[in-house]
């Protein structure tokens, strides 16, 4: 995947004005290189993005003479206008080892979940892992079929991880589980009766007395 840039300078257009022309600052900064502040097409950008995500490589070129591989770093929002605002691309070397997130996506269906006898426990929704940037898997997948029953698991010693790769989180932390479909407890009301009896050190109204908040709403 290719995505074109230019220099920008670091004083140069506002973010907002490059907005309006469908522009979007960013940086690349990474392996022996310094941070070179950029400008590149706003919906070119987000097309490649779909692609790549965060996991895979993307070849910048820069005033249509430099080719860099970089991956997206981190995407910056604006809170009350849509698309991005701004865009890290972190820059790689092919021969060293990074470390980056891969998400983790669930596959299939549980038969227990299916009946609608149980929910869906995720704690993790991404790994970190240490690999060549040529080697960075665009995700790890679970298969949730084979958890057909309720207190079925998965730990991340499970994951079927590529060459290569090291994961670096705890093996024995829990990725997915089948857990008790979780109900709502609706309160019930107490009875009339049973609201009416007074606590303990309490004394009860006189038949016919009007309760406290009443009985003020009368003498005001």
């Amino acid at each position: 995947m290719q995505l074109k840039a230019s220099k920008r300078e670091p004083l140069g257009k506002r973010t907002r004005r490059l907005h309006r022309e469908g522009k979007l600052a960013a940086v690349v900064y990474g392996h022996s290189a310094e941070a070179t502040p950029l400008v590149l097409d706003r919906l070119e950008f987000q097309k490649v993005f779909v692609k790549s995500g965060r996991t895979h490589l993307v070849d910048l070129v820069v005033d249509g003479d430099r080719t860099e591989k970089v991956l997206v770093r981190e995407i910056q929002t604006h809170p009350r206008r849509p698309g991005p605002i701004h865009v890290d691309f972190y820059q790689v070397s092919l021969e060293e080892k990074i470390r980056v997130e891969v998400p983790v996506h669930l596959t299939g269906e549980s038969a227990a979940v299916k009946r609608g006898d149980a929910d869906i426990l995720q704690p993790i929704h991404a790994l970190e892992v240490e690999c060549l940037p040529t080697d960075i898997p665009g995700e790890f997948e679970v298969d949730l079929t084979p958890l057909a029953e309720i207190d079925a698991e998965l730990r991340v010693s499970e994951i079927d991880v590529p060459k290569g790769v090291t994961v670096l989180a705890d093996p024995d932390e829990l990725v997915v589980k089948i857990v008790h479909k979780r109900e709502l407890k609706v309160e019930e009301e107490l009875p009339a009766a049973e609201a009416a009896v007074p606590a303990e050190g309490e004394e009860a109204p006189a038949e016919g007395a009007p309760a406290a908040e009443e009985q003020a709403e009368t003498e005001e």
